[in-house]
This record gives C-alpha cells, sequence and structure tokens, in this order.
C-alpha cells in the first residue's frame, strides 16, 4: 500500500470488541448542535406568532360572546315586558275563546288519593253540575267544600281539557280512636272525624275515661298518642288502651289485656322502660301475661294468670 493511501486512510469508527467514538462523531454532534440552535429562533418566532394569533382570536371570540349576552338579555326583557303588559290580556282572551268551544263543557269529575273515603262522597261534596262550564267553576270553592269533609286535610282542584276537573285529596291517617259512646278517629293533628267502616278501629289504641273538660283531655290525649307512635314504635305497636281518670292514666296492652302497672303519669324514664322490656319480648307478648310492673326501677316484674 503506497504512502498516499496510508494517509488518506481513517480509523475506523468501531471495532469488533466495543463501541469507539471518532472525530466523526465530534463533528456529527457538533453540526447538529449547530442545526439545533440554528432551528430555535424559529421555533420561538413560530410560537410567538402562533400566540399573538391566538390572543387576537380570543379577543374576537370574547366580544361575540358578549354580543350574545346582549342580545340574550335584550330578549329576555323583551319577553318580560310582553308578559308583564300584554300577557294578561292575552290569557283572558284565550280563556274566553275556550269557554265557547266543546273542551270546556264538564263531561267528567275524577278524584285522585283517596284511600278510606268513597269516591263519591267527594264528589257530592264538590257540588259541581254535569255540563257547566269548567272554565267558570271558582276552583278554590270546589276546594274548600271538599275539605268541609272531615277525614280530609287538603284537597285541591283543577282543570284538565277538554272537559275533565280533577279533585286531588289527602285524606287524614287515624292513629287512635275515641271510644266513649260515639266511636271518633283521631290523627296526629289532634282532628277527630267518624270511621267509614267498623274495620278502621281494630287495630287501633282506644283513648277512655273520663274526658272533662273534654276539649282539653282530648287534646292532650291526642298529643301523647302521637308523641308514643312518633318516640316509642313497640309501645305503639303492642299498644290497646290508655285510660285517663282523675288526671290520672292507665296503660293496658294488646295481647291479652295486661295492665302496665306504675305509669300513672307520663314518664318518658318509664315509656324508655316499656318499650326496651318489649323490644326485647319480641312481636307478640303471651296471653297469659296479666301485668306489668315498672314500679321498680331496678327490674320488671311480670304477672301470670292462674
Amino acid at each position: 500500500m503506497s504512502s498516499t493511501c496510508k494517509a488518506r486512510y481513517s480509523p475506523p469508527l468501531y471495532n469488533y470488541t466495543g463501541f469507539r467514538w471518532g472525530k466523526r462523531t465530534s463533528v456529527a454532534s457538533s453540526s447538529s448542535r449547530r442545526r439545533k440552535a440554528k432551528s430555535i429562533p424559529l421555533r420561538v418566532n413560530r410560537k410567538e406568532k402562533e400566540r399573538s394569533v391566538y390572543s387576537l382570536g380570543n379577543r374576537r371570540g370574547t366580544g361575540k360572546r358578549v354580543w350574545k349576552r346582549l342580545f340574550l338579555l335584550v330578549l329576555i326583557l323583551a319577553a318580560g315586558g310582553f308578559t308583564w303588559w300584554g300577557g294578561s290580556a292575552i290569557w283572558q282572551a284565550a280563556v274566553k275563546w275556550i269557554a265557547g268551544t266543546e273542551w270546556a263543557v264538564l263531561k267528567h269529575v275524577e278524584t285522585t288519593g283517596q284511600v278510606r273515603l268513597p269516591e263519591a262522597d267527594i264528589i257530592n261534596a264538590a257540588m259541581v253540575d254535569p255540563g257547566a262550564n269548567l272554565m267558570e267553576i271558582n276552583l278554590d270553592s270546589v276546594s274548600a267544600r271538599v275539605m268541609n269533609i272531615s277525614g280530609i286535610r287538603r284537597a285541591r282542584a283543577f282543570r284538565r281539557l277538554p272537559g275533565r276537573l280533577v279533585i286531588r285529596v289527602e285524606e287524614r291517617v287515624p292513629i287512635a280512636v275515641y271510644g266513649n259512646g260515639e266511636l271518633l278517629l283521631v290523627d296526629d293533628e289532634g282532628a277527630t272525624f267518624p270511621p267509614v267502616f267498623g274495620g278502621e278501629v281494630l287495630d287501633l289504641p282506644v283513648l277512655t275515661g273520663d274526658f272533662k273538660p273534654e276539649h282539653d283531655r282530648q287534646e292532650c290525649l291526642s298529643h301523647l298518642i302521637a308523641e308514643i307512635k312518633r318516640e316509642y314504635p313497640q309501645i305503639y305497636k303492642h299498644l290497646g288502651e290508655i285510660n285517663v281518670n282523675s288526671d290520672k292514666l292507665a296503660f293496658r296492652l294488646r295481647q291479652g289485656g295486661a295492665f302496665v302497672i306504675g305509669m300513672d303519669t307520663v314518664d318518658p324514664v318509664l315509656l324508655e322502660n316499656l318499650e326496651t322490656f318489649l323490644s326485647q319480648k319480641g312481636a307478640d307478648l303471651p296471653a297469659s301475661i296479666e301485668y306489668v310492673d315498672f314500679r321498680f326501677q331496678t327490674m320488671v316484674i311480670t304477672g301470670t294468670k292462674g
């Protein structure tokens, strides 16, 4: 090999034993660094240009949104003014037009929400004539007449075109029954009303005794039974009778008619003890229990028949 060829020969960039960097690698690295250095200002300029265009677009979009909001606000104000000034006249004209059509002829009265009361009693209390003009019926008067029924807590009447009057009622739910002479149901508000059928009084606690002065005694007993139902569910479940006589109470349980001794007055501690005792005994007490004695704070004594 000639000296010229030896001078032109360059060492290999790698050998078989491992990778070895040469001058070409350093030259390539420096050239790549120069290319990167030259491209950085271009990228920065492009980003700045894009940022400026984006900002301009945002300003344009913000302006469009502002105009849309202003237009929506003006539209709402215009609709409100139209409703305020002309809505009443338009509604009256629409009612007058409907009143002259067949849609306004009352053809059917229906009731919803009743469970105890017959539908016929509610319709009769509403006192509306078939064939009457539905648009001329005073709905508040109809509701007031239905609420005069003693077993109704709330009532509301409304129209359903064509030709229907709907009466929605909420009945009073009985929680006890007054058992002195005439049977009267009582709800959690203390309102009294007659039962619709005899079976309603079978599973309710009975309130008996001396109710004079009648209003005060009945009001106190109605509040007491409502509190027992709300706060002491086991007592209410097993309670058969509460008797009042000379400002003293007597509790009688439902199973076998067992008396509760030691509860002459309303004592929250005794009520809690009775609630705990009945919870431990389960759903049904033995019919052989004659009394349950709560006169001792540390124990409960039960007596059986025979």
